[in-house]
């Protein structure tokens, strides 16, 4: 298990000019932002940054936009994949009628007396 001590020095004259209200929250929250904790909107103490956690949160929704964003496109894709394999089927039973119109034709002009 691991103790964290915190202790600061405080001089006489700083103990009697910093009797404003919450002036030892604001050294205590000093002092631990030292240290690398923090205190968040609900007094809870994190180890992150306030700056840093805000950031963290805009990323993963930024993120999260992405991925959406990303889904929404494959949709597309894959829709237009679909229409173009459904055109190219159909050119291709085109081009086997005219090769077989052309086939038939041929065998007419060849059967066709001379």
């Amino acid at each position: 298990m691991t103790h964290l001590l915190l202790t600061a020095t405080v001089t006489p004259s700083e103990q009697n000019s910093s009797r404003e209200p919450g002036w030892e929250t604001a050294m205590a929250k000093d002092i631990l932002g030292e240290a690398g904790l923090h205190f968040d909107e609900l007094n809870k103490l994190r180890v992150l940054d306030p700056e840093v956690t805000q950031q963290t949160i805009e990323l993963k929704e930024e993120c999260k936009d992405f991925v959406d964003k990303i889904g929404q496109f494959q949709k597309i894709v894959g829709g237009l994949i679909e229409l173009v394999d459904q055109l190219a089927k159909e050119a291709e039973n085109e081009k086997m009628k005219l090769w077989g119109s052309a086939f038939f034709s041929s065998l007419e002009t060849d059967i066709a007396p001379r």
